[in-house]
C-alpha cells in the first residue's frame, strides 16, 4: 500500500478544516451528524427553523470540537428559496469553501388516499419538505463542492422501498430522493460523490407529527421485527453519514446505505392494520 494510501486510512476519520453543512440539524438526526461532525474536526454549520434549538445545538458542537470551532448558525426555513440562498451565502461568506453537504431536513405526516380531505395538502407539504429544498439546496452547492471534490449526502428512508401503509406521501417522496441519489451520481461526477442513507425508525421528535398510540404501535412492531430489536439512534444514522463523507467511501457513489438493524431484509412492509 502506498505511503500516502496509508496516510489517508489513518486519518479518513478525522474532518479537520473541512466545512460540513447540515440541514435540520437543530434536532432529531440532524443534530447528532453535526455533532458527531464537529467531535471530529469539521467546522460545522447548524441550521434549523428554531434560534433558540440551533444556539442550542451549535453550543454543544463548539465544546465537542476538538479544535474549538465555533459553529456558524443559520436559521432558515428550507422551503423558502431566498432562505436557502442565504444558508448557502452565508456559509461560503464563512467558510470560503464547503466540502459535504447533508440534506437532513424532513417530515412525516400519515394519510391514506380515502383521506379525501387531508390526503393532497399532505403530499404538497411532504413533497415541499422533502424533496424540492434536497435538490434546490444540492443546485446551489454543486459550484462549491466542485472546487472540493465534495459530497452530497441526504437522508432518504427505508420506507422508499417498502411501502407503509397511511405513509404513502412519504414513502413516495423518499423514493423520490433515492433516484435523485443516482441521477446526481451520474451527472455530477467524477467531481462529487452522491449517497444517501436510509434509516428504518429512528427515535426522533420527528415521531411527534404521528399521533401517540399510532407511533406506539409503529415503534413496537418495528423493534420486534428488527434482528437487533430495538430502533435505530440519532447516533447510528450520523456515523453511516460520517462514514459516506470520509476517505473510506471514496469508491462508493449513487448508493443507499441502509442503517436499519436488519430490518429491511426481514420483512416486506408495514401493512399492518391501524385504527384510525
Amino acid at each position: 500500500m502506498p505511503p500516502e494510501e496509508i496516510s489517508e486510512a489513518k486519518s479518513g476519520r478525522h474532518f479537520n478544516n473541512r466545512v460540513v453543512l447540515v440541514t435540520g440539524s437543530s434536532s432529531g438526526i440532524g443534530e447528532a451528524i453535526v455533532k458527531l461532525f464537529s467531535l471530529l474536526g469539521a467546522k460545522v454549520v447548524v441550521t434549523g427553523r428554531k434560534a433558540a434549538e440551533v444556539k442550542r445545538v451549535a453550543n454543544e458542537a463548539h465544546q465537542l470540537s476538538p479544535h474549538k470551532h465555533r459553529p456558524l448558525e443559520v436559521v432558515a426555513d428550507v422551503t423558502k428559496p431566498d432562505d436557502l440562498k442565504k444558508l448557502m451565502d452565508e456559509t461560503i461568506k464563512t467558510y470560503g469553501k464547503l466540502d459535504v453537504l447533508v440534506n437532513n431536513a424532513g417530515m412525516f405526516k400519515m394519510s391514506g388516499i380515502r383521506d379525501n380531505k387531508n390526503f393532497m395538502k399532505i403530499y404538497d407539504e411532504t413533497f415541499q419538505v422533502n424533496v424540492r429544498p434536497v435538490l434546490k439546496l444540492s443546485q446551489l452547492a454543486v459550484p462549491h463542492l466542485d472546487k472540493t471534490n465534495g459530497t452530497i449526502i441526504s437522508t432518504s428512508s427505508r420506507l422508499s422501498e417498502n411501502p407503509h401503509r397511511f405513509g404513502s406521501a412519504y414513502s413516495m417522496s423518499k423514493a423520490a430522493i433515492d433516484m435523485a441519489t443516482k441521477v446526481l451520481a451520474l451527472e455530477l461526477g467524477p467531481n462529487i460523490r452522491v449517497n444517501s442513507v436510509n434509516p428504518a425508525l429512528t427515535e426522533t421528535n420527528m415521531n411527534a407529527y404521528v399521533e401517540p398510540e399510532v407511533m406506539k404501535v409503529l415503534m413496537d412492531r418495528v423493534s420486534k421485527d428488527t434482528p437487533l430489536k430495538r430502533l435505530a439512534q440519532p447516533l447510528d444514522v450520523a456515523k453511516a453519514v460520517v462514514f459516506l463523507a470520509s476517505p473510506d467511501a471514496q469508491f462508493i457513489n449513487g448508493a443507499h446505505i441502509h442503517v436499519d438493524g436488519g430490518f429491511k431484509g426481514c420483512t416486506s412492509s408495514l401493512s399492518f392494520e391501524i385504527n384510525k
